[in-house]
C-alpha cells in the first residue's frame, strides 16, 4: 500500500494528537470499560490470580460476563455440555483466550456513534485479523496476545477520523473507490493525518503495550518502524492483508486482484521480512479463517 503523502511524519503525528484530545474534549472519544480495565491489569502480567477473582470482576460487566458464557459454548471451546455458568466458561476457555474475549466483546462497544460504513463488515474483519496475527505469531516466535490485539485494534483510527467529520469520510470513501491500497494517502490528503497514527493514540490513552501501540502505528509502514516494532508491524499488516486475501473486505474497501502479483509489493515485503512463503502464508490465514469459523459459526454475538 502506497504511503506517499506531502506530510511529514511529525506533522500527521501532531495532527493525529490534536485530533484525540479534541474528541476527548467533545467526550466523543471511545473509553476502555472498566470492567475490562480492572480485568486487563489483573490479566496482563504474570501472576496468578484466582478464578473467582476473574470472574468478579467479569459480572461487572453484563455485556461480558454473557459474552464470555456465549463464547464458551461455541465449537472452539465447547466440550459437548452447555454452560451456563460463568465461573465454568472461565476455565474452559482459559485466562488468556479470556482476556483477549473480552477485549473482542467490548470493541464493539466503541462504536456509539453509527459511521458511514458497514459496523458489522468492520467487526469481522477486525476479529478475523486478530485471529490470523495470532496463529502467526505463534510461527514467528511473537508474543501472542500482543499479536492478536494488534490485529483487532490496527483500524480503530477509521472510526475516530468519521467521529472527527462524517462528512469528511463520506468524502474518503467517495475517493478510494472501494480500493483499500489508497486509503492511508487519500486519509492524508483529506485530514492531515491517517488511521492508523489515529488508532496508535488512542491505544496509548488505554496504555497498551509499546509492541502493539507502535505495531499498529507502522502496520502500513513497517520499514520505518524502530528496528525492535518491526516485526509487529509487519505481523500486523500481514494479518490485516490475509483477511482481505480470504476474499473478506471491511465495508470500506478491498485490495484489487492485481495486486497480489506484484512482485515488489509491500504484501511481498513484508512476507519476504519473516522469510515467508505464500503457500506457508495462505495455509496460515486459512487455519485462522477455519478457527474464526469455530468461534463465530453464524452471526457474532452483538
Amino acid at each position: 500500500m502506497s504511503e506517499n503523502t506531502s506530510h511529514s511524519a511529525s506533522s500527521t503525528s501532531q495532527v493525529s494528537k490534536e485530533m484525540v484530545e479534541h474528541l476527548a474534549e467533545l467526550g466523543d472519544l471511545p473509553r476502555m470499560p472498566q470492567a475490562l480495565m480492572k480485568l486487563e491489569k489483573m490479566l496482563a502480567d504474570d501472576t496468578s490470580h484466582d478464578v473467582s477473582e476473574i470472574v468478579k470482576v467479569i459480572t461487572l460487566d453484563a455485556r461480558l460476563t454473557a459474552g464470555i458464557i456465549f463464547m464458551s459454548n461455541t465449537a472452539k471451546y465447547s466440550l459437548g455440555e452447555a454452560v451456563t455458568d460463568l465461573s465454568e466458561a472461565v476455565v474452559r476457555i482459559g485466562l488468556d483466550d479470556v482476556r483477549l474475549l473480552a477485549h473482542t466483546i467490548s470493541y464493539r462497544e466503541t462504536f456509539h456513534r453509527k459511521p458511514p460504513f458497514s459496523v458489522d463488515l468492520f467487526m469481522k474483519h477486525a476479529v478475523m485479523a486478530a485471529f490470523i496475527a495470532q496463529l502467526l505469531s505463534k510461527k514467528l516466535n511473537l508474543n501472542p496476545s500482543d499479536a492478536f490485539l494488534c490485529g483487532l485494534m490496527r483500524d480503530l483510527g477509521i472510526y475516530l477520523l468519521a467521529l472527527e467529520s462524517r462528512e469528511k469520510y463520506q468524502e474518503v470513501l467517495k475517493a478510494i473507490d472501494y480500493d483499500i491500497t489508497v486509503l492511508p494517502v487519500v486519509e492524508n490528503k483529506t485530514y492531515g493525518t491517517y488511521h492508523a497514527l489515529m488508532s496508535a493514540r488512542l491505544l496509548q490513552l488505554w496504555k497498551f503495550s509499546n509492541e502493539v501501540v507502535m505495531g499498529v502505528a507502522y502496520h502500513h509502514i513497517p520499514e520505518k518502524a524502530r528496528e525492535e516494532f518491526q516485526p509487529y508491524a509487519n505481523l500486523t499488516y500481514l494479518a490485516e492483508m490475509g483477511v482481505f486475501r480470504l476474499g473478506h473486505d471491511n465495508g470500506i474497501g478491498e485490495v484489487p486482484s492485481t495486486y497480489w502479483d506484484l512482485e515488489d509489493s509491500k504484501f511481498q515485503k513484508a512476507l519476504d521480512f519473516f522469510g515467508m512463503s505464500i503457500e506457508v502464508f495462505d495455509a496460515e490465514i486459512q487455519a485462522a479463517e477455519a478457527e474464526y469459523e469455530k468461534a463465530y459459526p453464524a452471526n457474532p454475538q452483538d
